[in-house]
């Protein structure tokens, strides 16, 4: 998976985790009461100078109100629950506390009754205005406000909501048991439309002198308040919600995506001088009309492979001087691996930052020797005759894919699941795919598995009443094929399946018109080259695995 790929993961996943936890802020309530809802409220005292430097008191509440209205009054059922604490001497308390009181929905006015111990006489509720937001100030419990206008505030800091925005600040005396303080305080509160809380955000400065001690203090006073569920709309900002959430997602899905592509494929031109043209490397298809004769054991096969990479999501890049095509590379579709062909390699591969290069040159810079192929040729296909076991020997239906993948992948990665060798699907819709199989009952069969794990061998792959021994697959091209991907489990190699595999695909090539066809063995694979001396085949160059370090798992080209 390309790192980019992680990162927008990881950032999808942020902002779903992020949102999660404000969900519990989107509470909607039914209700048979005119209005009902809940809040949290949390108050933090902080000394930031002299007696009270480092001390701090917090303040945690969350309370449910129910409203009933009756004409011109409100009747109020509340419960709130709190904890209070402080840190100089570690102390203490909590409580759970039931209220009932009555407020006028003409001016909102406090009737009878206390609301959470506060003496409001004459004084209008905190959470309702009646009749809603239409004037230009209010007063509110102690405080008049100026309405702003339409104001966001982010609930729990985590989901903006649009509201009234009524706003006061200015300066007071506090002369109370914190001591006699010259405060300088900011307070906004946001309300529906019609006139029902929604949030409030409070800060306060206070500077004098500590009540016991006549000390100099500093401190600073920080609260809100958010409605979470209510039964009443407070109406959602969809535009903030979309900038804070989706639009950075969208903004490095673009980046990443759009922009970084056209940054990172960008042609780039290569001066050879006023005496010669050029080079321009660029990635698309060129049509096969501009292939050229560049130098490569696998030029015929370069429009195949071509067509290949189209239908199975590679990146086709090539290096020309305008005129013919110098040298050419397919790009995995992860991007952590290419094969290239001809001419400028060295560049084509920086171009294509590739960590795995498969190439017929023997080094590159920064690159390492991983393996060495010897590439064989076998010429005239059609003048001869491939028989093999057709008992064992057929295509592959796409019910063994399955068993395919997991064979491939235990041999390649140690790991049997078929997420480690998801080529074979491409492979078998494009190419030819043969297997190799047989029954539980055939008594060489029998003998092999008997021995299987004392000798340590992984358990084959067994589909109903059949073994999976093997498989290979070509690319048939115009005129010559390429042989790749040949897999014999352990347990059956030295029984000539494999050389059935090279015979069966040999045979379908030829069957699809190819004269010629094209493998690479590894340098060491002395049996597998002895396969091919039965057909004569004569060596015409090396492809080299070269790397930026060491793979971990097999890295094999298809």
């Amino acid at each position: 998976m390309k790192k980019r790929t992680i990162l927008m993961i990881i950032f999808t996943v942020t902002v779903v985790i992020i949102q999660l936890f404000g969900i519990p802020y989107l509470g909607i309530i039914s209700t048979s009461h005119s209005i009902e809802f809940d809040y949290v409220y949390n108050w933090d005292l902080i000394g930031t100078g002299g007696w009270y430097e480092g001390y701090t008191e917090t303040f945690r509440s969350s309370g449910h109100y129910s409203v009933d209205f009756n004409v011109d009054t409100a009747d109020v059922t509340a419960t709130v629950t709190w904890t209070w604490e402080e840190n100089y001497l570690h102390t203490g308390d909590s409580d759970i506390e039931n209220y009932l009181f009555t407020y006028s929905l003409i001016n909102g006015s406090y009737l009878s009754g206390d609301d959470q111990d506060y003496d409001a006489t004459g004084l209008n509720v905190w959470f309702h205005i009646p009749n809603g937001v239409t004037a230009s100030s209010y007063e509110i419990l102690d405080t008049y406000y100026d309405v702003l206008g339409d104001g966001v505030i982010w609930v729990g800091h985590l989901m903006p909501f649009i509201g009234k925005q009524l706003h006061s600040e200015g300066i007071y005396n506090r002369n109370d048991t914190y001591g006699q303080f010259d405060v300088e305080f900011n307070t906004d509160n946001y309300f529906s439309p019609e006139g029902y809380l929604i949030g409030e955000v409070y800060t306060e400065h206070d500077e004098g002198y500590d009540q016991e001690t006549g000390l100099w203090s500093v401190f600073d006073l920080n609260s809100v308040l958010f409605v979470t569920s209510s039964s009443y709309l407070r109406p959602f900002c969809f535009g903030y919600y979309f900038l804070a959430y989706w639009f950075p997602l969208l903004f490095f899905l673009v980046l990443f995506y759009v922009i970084y592509e056209k940054l990172r494929w960008r042609p780039r031109v290569i001066s050879r001088g006023s005496w010669e043209k050029d080079i321009i490397i660029r990635r698309t298809s060129p049509s096969n009309t501009e292939i050229s004769s560049f130098s490569s054991a696998y030029l015929d096969l370069i429009p195949t492979y071509m067509t290949r990479a189209r239908s199975q999501g590679k990146q086709v890049i090539y290096a020309h001087n305008q005129k013919e095509i110098l040298g050419i590379g397919f790009i995995e579709p992860k991007g952590k691996m290419g094969t290239f062909y001809g001419k400028f390699t060295k560049e084509l591969v920086k171009f294509a930052n590739v960590k795995f290069a498969f190439t017929e040159m023997r080094q590159l810079p920064n690159f390492r020797s991983i393996e060495t192929y010897d590439v064989f040729q076998i010429d005239n296909l059609q003048q001869r005759d491939f028989n093999f076991d057709t008992d064992h020997i057929k295509a592959t239906i796409e019910p063994y894919l399955n068993s395919i993948m997991r064979m491939i992948a235990n041999e390649d990665s140690g790991k049997k699941s078929e997420k480690y060798a998801k080529w074979v699907l491409n492979s078998f819709r494009d190419d030819i795919a043969v297997a190799a199989t047989a029954t539980k009952q055939e008594d060489w069969i029998n003998r092999i598995m008997s021995e299987l794990f004392r000798h340590n061998y992984p358990k084959p792959e067994i589909r109903g009443n059949e073994i999976l021994l093997g498989v290979g697959f070509a690319t048939p091209g115009l005129g010559t094929g390429w042989l790749y991907g040949l897999y014999v489990h352990p347990a059956f190699r030295n029984h000539g399946i494999g050389r059935m595999l090279v015979l069966a695909r040999l045979s379908a090539l030829k069957e699809m018109g190819c004269n010629t066809a094209i493998t690479e063995i590894a340098e060491w694979n002395s049996p597998a080259k002895n396969i091919y001396d039965d057909f004569r085949a004569e060596r015409i160059g090396k492809m080299n695995l070269l790397g930026k370090k060491m793979p971990k798992v097999k890295v094999r080209r298809y």
